[in-house]
């Protein structure tokens, strides 16, 4: 009997240390979306980002119309060609679409990488700049408010002073 009152004891006390110690663990959290919006350095990647898209699009565009100009062309010929020479120039049309895919594809990586590497000083500022405010507030924990699909992380904040959001943004600008 003294062995489950020692044991019961013992259980409640590391209850109660547990709560203690999350008692004291200071939070807050973070819109980062809303960060990088504010940022004007954001914006002059987004342009730089959108040029190389527009000289991209300009590059397959041409692509696009010689690939449709030889289709028109085999197809106003296909009636005149012989079962041998149909079935080249088929062959032909189809390597020449998947290569077009592949630039396609590969223009597509090339811009995603080529964002990437702009806003990777930028992140890393933002992150300086968020653990700096931590560290000023004393915080323990930084939550993000929300998953890069826009799902909310954090459902419900008791006050608006554990949104660190806005000083994160004044230490940035």
């Amino acid at each position: 009997m003294n062995k489950k009152i020692t044991i019961a004891i013992i259980l409640m006390g590391t209850v109660f240390t547990m709560q203690d110690v999350i008692a004291q663990v200071k939070i807050g959290y973070a819109n980062p979306v809303r960060i990088l919006n504010a940022l004007p350095a954001v914006e002059e990647v987004d342009q730089q980002v959108e040029a190389l898209i527009e000289e991209s699009d300009q590059t397959l565009a041409q692509k696009a119309t010689e690939l449709q100009s030889r289709f028109t062309d085999y197809e106003s010929t296909m009636s005149n060609l012989s079962e041998q020479e149909r079935a080249t120039r088929e062959e032909e049309l189809l390597e020449m679409n998947e290569q077009f895919e592949q630039d396609r594809e590969t223009m597509m990586n090339q811009i995603r990488q080529r964002r990437s590497e702009l806003m990777a000083p930028i992140i890393e500022r933002m992150n300086t700049a968020m653990e700096e405010v931590a560290q000023e507030m004393g915080l323990d924990l930084i939550l993000n408010e929300g998953t890069s699909t826009g799902d909310a992380i954090v459902f419900f904040a008791n006050s608006e002073q554990l949104n660190i959001t806005n000083r994160i943004i004044e230490k940035l600008q």
